[in-house]
């Protein structure tokens, strides 16, 4: 019975560290770095398991590049539970997005969490 127990809680912290490990941002964006990105929808895509949004952001060189915006862990209940939905964001709108960027430089991915992002003219989604 012992052996048992012991077998099952070694499976359960296997299973934790897995499922920890899958939804972890750590090693993927720059966490003590917030930046700003205005920029133009190209997609939204709120799908599990999770959502998908990229826009079109001008850098200051006029180079035009594709971000891949992420909610973090969040699927779609998670999304629908703070106002999103399937039209909340339409390709051509400008938005602003402040967040995470990834570490790696030329990956162009963003993190972002509660309270963004907005519409051009700062009022908040959705």
């Amino acid at each position: 019975m012992k052996t048992r127990i012991a077998l099952l809680s070694v499976a359960l912290a296997m299973v934790a560290a897995t499922a920890g490990a899958h939804h972890s941002t750590a090693g993927i964006y720059e966490q003590t770095l917030e930046v700003e990105l205005k920029g133009k929808v190209k997609e939204w895509r709120f799908i599990n398991p999770h959502p998908s949004l990229k826009i079109e952001v001008v850098d200051d060189k006029g180079v035009t590049h594709e971000w891949d915006v992420s909610y973090g862990g969040n699927a779609v209940a998670h999304l629908k539970r703070r106002g999103y939905s399937a039209t909340t964001f339409k390709a051509g709108d400008v938005i602003i997005v402040k967040g995470h960027p990834t570490v790696l430089k030329d990956a162009y991915g963003l993190l972002i969490e509660n309270g963004n992002p907005t519409k051009a003219d700062g009022k908040p989604y959705p």
